[in-house]
């Protein structure tokens, strides 16, 4: 039962295995229909024993991707105070500018 979504800090030590998880759907997508396009977010649990145990893929805009209105500490790395939907606006105009719009939408 969801009861809320609250930002948290994963420990540094964990964010290997948990970019590796991001890498492993991103590369299974390739293989099965050709890629993902867009925000996606791993919904998890922390185990006692800190492994991780993915219970669902959301392929959208969710709390995972766009913690809050103003964003997260990761996605200050494009621009501090992005959200996610202002920097996907931004990646479209910018790959329309490039002549490759088709190559970001589907």
């Amino acid at each position: 039962v969801v009861t809320g979504n609250m930002p948290v800090v994963l420990r540094e030590s964990l964010l290997p295995a948990a970019l590796a998880m991001g890498e492993r759907v991103v590369e299974r997508s390739l293989d099965l229909f050709g890629g993902m396009i867009g925000p996606f977010c791993l919904e998890t649990i922390v185990q006692d024993d800190l492994k991780f145990r993915v219970f669902e893929i959301s392929s959208r805009i969710v709390a995972g991707t766009n913690l809050f209105v103003t964003g997260s500490p990761y996605s200050d790395l494009a621009e501090p105070g992005m959200s996610t939907g202002r920097r996907i606006a931004r990646e479209i105009k910018l790959a329309r500018k490039a002549g490759r719009l088709m190559d970001v939408v589907s």
